[in-house]
């Protein structure tokens, strides 16, 4: 697979700037130790690379710990804000994706139909939004379910198919979670007739290169880039 031109790599992560990022750090007991380490430093490549063309910044939220990060633009504040988080408890995925899909659809159709009514500014505020979750890929709970409902939503209101992407990164090789995240990936528009809004990279630690950091971070959206 050959590296991408730097003006490929400017132009792809130039989209990013049309998007909300939102980077899920699974902080649950099983990701404890070097895996810990591993998503800090995939953290910290990720929001320097989304900072620079997210003109808001990323947001930062973990599975079970309340701490979060708005609008961050500083890779040292997303250390410090990792550093106050202690790895613990369990993988509620699912839970925490309910959490954050249904608050951003739930808004989308409200500025739909405001927009429906006449109010041509209705959807200004609502950027399509990029989900990155980075796990070591053993839910306790079932995200697939919660997928599902959403992209019904979204494909009942008609809304584009950038509107959202969740991107998971796998930390770690555990082969079931490489295989549930495959299932995440490949099964669930086939299976369920829905739209494709999930996007899996496996991250085995070492440097993120720009391509890898750009599959990350528009995998989810950008199905062309998921088929390179």
């Amino acid at each position: 697979r050959r590296p991408m031109r730097q003006s490929s790599v400017e132009n792809a992560l130039d989209t990013l700037r049309k998007y909300n990022t939102v980077l899920v750090i699974d902080d649950s007991g099983s990701m404890q130790g070097e895996r810990w380490q591993e998503a800090r430093d995939a953290l910290s490549a990720l929001a320097d690379v989304a900072s620079k063309y997210d003109a808001d910044g990323i947001d930062i939220c973990f599975l079970n710990d309340k701490h979060v990060g708005t609008d961050v633009r500083d890779p040292q504040v997303v250390k410090r804000i990792f550093d106050h988080v202690r790895p613990r408890g369990i993988t509620p995925i699912g839970e925490k994706l309910e959490e954050l899909l249904l608050f951003y659809i739930e808004n989308l159709e409200r500025a739909k139909r405001r927009v429906d009514a006449g109010d041509h500014e209705g959807m200004k505020d609502m950027k399509p939004v990029n989900f990155i979750v980075i796990t070591d890929g053993a839910p306790t709970d079932d995200p697939e379910e919660v997928i599902v409902t959403a992209a019904r939503r979204l494909d009942r209101n008609n809304f584009p198919l950038t509107q959202v992407g969740i991107q998971f990164v796998q930390i770690g090789d555990d082969p079931q979670a490489t295989e549930f995240l495959n299932e995440l990936d490949n099964g669930l528009s086939q299976n369920y007739g829905i739209r494709d809004i999930v996007d899996t990279t496996p991250y085995l630690g070492g440097r993120l290169t720009a391509d890898l950091i750009i599959k990350i971070l528009l995998g989810g959206i950008n199905r062309r880039v998921d088929r390179r």
